[in-house]
């Protein structure tokens, strides 16, 4: 991703309001209507409920002059109260659900049209995690700061201006207590944030620590061998690490924390109770009823100032998130996911001319001067040790990146000129590290939901091609099977070469034109294997309406027999290609890699040649 925007504080908190506003206006409207009636209330009794009680001209008032001013607010406060729980119980909890809908609606819908590369970005992962995990909090907190802040700030000035007309020197103290609350809160706030950050690698051992021990892939080797003594070093290490920075910040936290609290609050706010008491008892500049009515306001004003630094700083903390979150969305991805393009009218030659790419313009070279044409009907076997770059290949046929170097071509045109959705569609692929999800077998295999009977047919024919389906067909709900066991009970957990079968059946399902199958036999017995590379060719038939192309990934040289051609591939290049007994006859390094596997493949060779 782009490097960080510096956060503007007042921008980003508007930012957001904005995007609150637009999700429900109404709930921006009455969460500031409630914390200025809040607010409100707080300099109403302040100042003047206490001023009508007990003010200077209080001798004045009848029992029912009271008794109607008490009368009155009662109601008042009644009407409120129901107001405030209404809001509490019923209008906030269904509009915060709303808002955290929407944003996290947007959130994902912006992750799947990131650049593929972004998820190989730990600064991006960081980013798009941080956004995931506090859009909810952090918009609820923008809008209780932000209309706490208007709240208190308006009856601030309201029981200020109350002090001020009772004596000016007394309102001094209350801006002497903010300042300074403000002062040493936001050194406070730059050490915590400091120790937080140092505290961050720390902080990652032990989040992984707490990982492994409770995640179910982990537990057999837990068990079996004594890696539970490496694990828990890590974790005490880390622990001692996190102490160890503690340490180090205590003493200066601690010093400013006192040092603020002391003159913040203990000495502004007693000073200003003696002051009040010096101007009644000793100068009787001001009545008793007044002095009751300036302790009032003082404290008041002492505890909202107090909440205006704490609003403003919390603010500041937001919008260090919003920025987080505003670099995320306006992140501009190199691969526009819906664009627009020409039609794929048909798929009968697909060729790579001088292909080079590479992650980042300052990195090396992951593919170099590739060049490979494939033609209906025909199956190419891609082969090579671990980081040679086959994976890396058929992601850009995938256009799942965009060359760094030369062209890819479909018909003979480019194709990024091509509509890319209907392009991709055209693509059916199994992953090597592909993923379940917690759903049921069939809609693992369509990748959407069923909607109608064909689906389910074509869900299980998909499943049958694969193999897949002679181990769902004898499970309780069949091809309805949940898979996993995340919100299931019942749910289905099959072994790994049924869930590569799966994998598998999603290929063939989408009735694509070009087939990419990246280790689809890895975790398959040898006759599995043979079945399913049997299925493939049949599928790849030259005949107009059957006809595909296919890239088969591999690392067991035998799926190469049945290929038309092989490419062998080394350090991001083609070092040879051919078909299989071309390569054989030639003694290079596919003859090479194919001897050191021959012994596994004599029988494997023989059911081929039948």
């Amino acid at each position: 991703m782009e490097k960080k925007t510096r956060p503007n504080t007042i921008k980003n908190n508007i930012y957001m309001l904005g995007k609150i506003s637009k999700i429900s206006p109404f709930y921006v409207f009455h969460t500031f209507l409630v914390q200025l009636l809040r607010r409100a209330q707080w300099a109403f009794f302040t100042v003047v409920f206490m001023r009508y009680l007990f003010g200077a001209d209080e001798i004045t008032r009848t029992f029912r002059d009271i008794a109607v001013f008490l009368s009155v607010t009662t109601i008042a406060m009644l009407i409120i109260t129901a107001y405030f729980a209404w809001y509490n119980h019923v209008f906030q909890r269904r509009e915060e659900q709303k808002v955290t809908f929407a944003l996290s609606r947007e959130l994902f819908a912006k992750a799947t049209a990131v650049d593929l590369s972004c998820y190989e970005n730990p600064d991006f992962f960081d980013t798009y995690t941080k956004a995931a995990t506090e859009a909810s909090a952090r918009s609820q907190s923008v809008l209780n700061e932000c209309a706490g802040l208007v709240g208190v700030t308006i009856a601030t000035i309201f029981v200020i201006y109350a002090i001020v007309d009772i004596n000016l020197i007394a309102g001094v103290f209350s801006f002497v207590s903010f300042i300074g609350s403000f002062f040493f809160g936001r050194i406070g706030n730059k050490l915590r944030f400091e120790r937080d950050m140092e505290r961050i690698p720390h902080n990652r051992r032990m989040a992984y620590v707490n990982r492994v021990m409770y995640l179910p892939q982990y537990s057999k080797e837990m068990r079996l061998t004594d890696i539970f003594s490496v694990i828990i070093k890590i974790y005490d290490d880390a622990l001692a690490g996190v102490i160890k920075i503690i340490n180090k910040y205590w003493k200066k936290m601690y010093a400013f924390d006192f040092t603020g609290q002391a003159i913040c609050f203990t000495v502004s706010f007693q000073g200003m109770w003696i002051y009040g008491a010096y101007l009644a008892i000793v100068k009787q500049t001001i009545q008793i009823g007044d002095f009751i009515v300036l302790s009032s306001a003082i404290v008041s004003t002492t505890w909202m100032l107090f909440g205006i630094r704490d609003g403003i700083i919390e603010s500041m903390q937001n919008a260090k998130f919003i920025q987080n979150l505003r670099d995320f969305l306006s992140y501009t991805p190199k691969i526009n996911e819906n664009q627009p393009g020409q039609a794929v009218k048909s798929v009968d030659v697909l060729e790579l001319r001088n292909v080079t790419f590479r992650y980042s313009e300052s990195g090396q070279n992951i593919l170099k001067n590739i060049n490979m044409t494939v033609r209906v009907g025909e199956k190419v076997a891609l082969v090579g040790h671990n980081g040679a770059g086959k994976t890396t290949l058929v992601k850009l046929i995938m256009r799942l990146y965009d060359p760094t170097e030369g062209q890819i071509f479909l018909n003979g045109i480019d194709i990024r000129e091509y509509d890319l959705k209907e392009y991709r569609a055209q693509i059916g692929v199994a992953f090597q590290d592909f993923q379940m999800f917690s759903m049921s077998a069939a809609e693992n295999v369509l990748m959407k939901r069923l909607i109608t009977e064909d689906d389910r047919v074509h869900a299980i024919n998909a499943m049958k091609e694969s193999g897949a389906y002679e181990k769902i067909s004898t499970l309780e709900n069949g091809e309805n099977t949940i898979l996993t066991r995340e919100f299931e009970d019942k749910g289905a957990v099959l072994s790994g070469g049924e869930y590569q079968k799966l994998a598998t059946a999603r290929a063939f399902a989408k009735e694509a034109h070009i087939l990419i199958l990246d280790e689809p036999s890895s975790a398959l017995d040898p006759i599995a294997e043979h079945m399913m590379y049997e299925t493939i060719m049949r599928l790849c038939s030259s005949d107009e309406n059957e006809g595909k192309i296919a890239f088969i990934i591999s690392h067991r040289l035998s799926s190469a027999t049945s290929c038309d051609r092989v490419y062998m591939l080394e350090n991001g290049g083609i070092v040879e290609y051919g078909t299989h007994r071309e390569l054989l006859s030639r003694g290079g390094v596919y003859a090479d890699m194919y001897g050191m596997q021959a012994k596994n493949y004599l029988f494997e060779e023989e059911i081929y040649e039948q």
